[in-house]
């Protein structure tokens, strides 16, 4: 029942916010105004489903081919982070509306809510159908996220966006495939019949493609440092919290890092290979972000490369299990502990954006200050933070595993190194901006604090009651001094970089032309696209002066045909003009399709 409520709930309140555009505009503006005020409230049945803990099921065996969704180890902390950073979002955006008189049409709220079904149902997901349709609903409706501004970089951001989805769920469509036609149609049982496949190397390939668009994996993470400035505070949070982690879920589930069977001959060479070819660029990933976040002029923009660095650093955790399956089950739950103390802590500095800018100032100020500084600690794992925690078990589960000789104990810690000289680009970004003081409590600064709060306590939680590792002892001195160096060798950067841009020594940029611009490898392959376009444009004009008096007959024979295709298409148009809600309709039938399926199934 908590999983069924956990799915239908948020998808019940994003259906009825348009279905209230039907009414008359007294009542349309009210209802959206009480559903989106009322939309967080959605999480707390995945809150519930999460404390009640593994065992917790929801099983419909007459939906397409049998459907099954579960709470595990995996999806656990996962599913309580998730929520808890949607439910800020949402109500960042949504308790806003109770201090002016502005109109709550729900928008952002509704695409928020259908995000947030497909997310959790990535966690939950226990059969390739149900972790396929939850991937394509969470990745399709964070379109309505990125392009909810409207602007012209909002449009650009969107069109690749799409164009990295389609390429994922591609690319995801053809593994899981593969993967359910040699029996791993239950997910449990999905390392296990990669690992026994003919085309183990084919598999792991197309589902690296299709989980590292969604975790940002280098190079195909280009679509994230255009997504996050053209999206509003509140769809970053989750976008980085929450969504990239179903890409890493991806990762736990299908690779074969804690299977029964050892592979031999071809089987483990292709392992080994394709571990490498992940590690590589993990760690390419992690490091290369940190350079080019630097180098930014825009605050959420800088935090997008942080997260491609952070997810870099899971990623490594994860290729570690590959290469030395002695440690994956170590590996695995480390990587999900990290991602638990990420989530939060980069939720709450993507949340801190706009809070900085209206609470900045003055005693909020000082509250804002110390709380964003804090979350910024965290990310970079500072002693005693939640970061702290997760870099010590990340560190301790890759033990003994020597990248070209070095420990990859000792690679790791780097990442923090390259973490704490962008946290501080980043803080020095936002604070240099211009305020906008309001001294009104809001939803958007209640939101922040509940994230700051929950990133303090609810990865200790979850570590010392959820995971089998063991959290680090802070009275050790050598625990402290191995969580402490990479900070100060950051903070010790960050003073030269500073040091160096006060003297005039560094490049001066306006604030609008970063060194590097946003999305990197994108604006490169635009730059070729053109000139490719500009070569190539002259010589089609070329073959088409030669082959113009040709195609006469045959032009005038196809726009004969285009002229009749083109007045009946507009025929269908005019038709379904007329019903000028013909798409929510279609969609809210689709919904409550899906919502009597999930109900009956989850009170059968």
């Amino acid at each position: 029942m908590l999983i069924a409520l956990s799915l239908l709930l948020p998808a019940l309140i994003a259906a009825l916010i348009p279905l209230a555009g039907v009414a008359r505009p007294a009542v349309r503006d009210t209802a959206r105004r009480v559903l989106a005020i009322g939309a967080p409230a959605a999480i707390l049945p995945s809150i519930a489903a999460a404390i009640a803990g593994p065992g917790t099921e929801l099983d419909v065996p007459w939906l397409l081919f049998g459907v099954t969704f579960a709470v595990d180890t995996i999806s656990r902390g996962l599913l309580l982070i998730g929520a808890l950073l949607y439910g800020a979002a949402l109500m960042s955006i949504s308790w806003a509306k109770l201090r002016n008189t502005e109109k709550a049409f729900g928008t952002l709220s509704a695409f928020l809510l259908a995000s947030y079904t497909g997310n959790i149902g990535v966690y939950l997901a226990a059969d390739t159908i149900s972790f396929y349709l939850s991937f394509a609903v969470m990745s399709f409706s964070a379109v309505g996220l990125i392009v909810h501004y409207r602007a012209p970089e909002s449009y650009r951001a969107t069109a690749i966006y799409l164009i990295m989805t389609v390429i994922s769920e591609t690319a995801l469509l053809a593994g899981l495939l593969l993967t359910a036609h040699i029996g791993g149609n239950i997910l449990s049982d999905a390392p296990e019949a990669v690992l026994a496949s003919e085309r183990t190397g084919l598999i792991l390939t197309l589902l690296l493609i299709a989980f590292g668009v969604k975790a940002g994996t280098a190079p195909l993470h280009v679509w994230l440092p255009l997504a996050h400035p053209a999206a509003p505070p509140a769809a970053s949070a989750v976008l980085s919290g929450a969504m990239v982690k179903a890409g890493m879920v991806g990762f736990l589930r299908f690779f074969p890092l804690q299977t029964d069977n050892s592979a031999a001959g071809d089987t483990a060479a292709t392992l080994e290979i394709f571990g490498w070819v992940l590690m590589i660029l993990s760690l390419l990933g992690a490091f290369a972000a940190a350079l080019i976040g630097v180098a930014q002029t825009d605050g959420k923009v800088v935090l997008a490369y942080s997260t491609i660095s952070q997810m870099g650093f899971i990623g490594a955790l994860i290729a570690a299990g590959l290469l030395d399956r002695t440690l994956a089950e170590d590996t695995v739950d480390a990587a999900v502990l990290y991602a638990v103390h990420h989530g939060l802590a980069k939720g709450a500095l993507f949340l801190g954006v706009p809070v900085i800018k209206h609470y900045g100032r003055g005693l909020s100020g000082i509250v804002v200050t110390i709380g964003m500084v804090g979350a910024g600690f965290a990310v970079a794992g500072a002693p005693i933070t939640s970061g702290g925690i997760g870099k010590y078990v990340s560190k301790d589960a890759v033990e003994g595993l020597k990248i070209a000789g070095v420990g990859l104990e000792y690679i790791l810690p780097l990442v923090a190194t390259g973490s704490i000289v962008l946290l501080l680009r980043f803080l020095w970004v936002v604070l240099t901006e211009q305020r906008d003081p309001q001294r009104s409590l809001d939803g958007e600064l209640l939101a922040w604090l509940g994230v700051c709060i929950a990133g303090i306590v609810v990865p200790w939680m979850i570590g010392a009651q959820w995971s089998p590792l063991s959290l680090p002892e802070w009275a050790d001195p050598q625990t402290l001094w191995d969580s402490t160096w990479p900070i100060g060798l950051g903070l010790a950067l960050g003073g030269i970089f500073w040091w160096l841009s006060k003297r005039g020594w560094l490049p001066r940029r306006e604030r609008d032309q970063p060194a590097i611009p946003a999305g990197d490898l994108v604006a490169a392959e635009e730059s070729w696209a053109r000139i490719l376009q500009d070569r190539g444009g002259a010589a089609l004009d070329s073959v088409h002066n030669y082959t113009g008096k040709a195609r006469g007959g045959a032009a005038t024979l196809m726009a004969n045909i285009t002229e009749s295709t083109n007045a009946s298409i507009e025929k269908t148009e005019d038709n379904v003009r007329q019903w000028p809600r013909f798409g929510t309709g279609i969609m809210l039938l689709l919904t409550l399709i899906l919502v009597l399926s999930l109900w009956i199934g989850g009170t059968g």
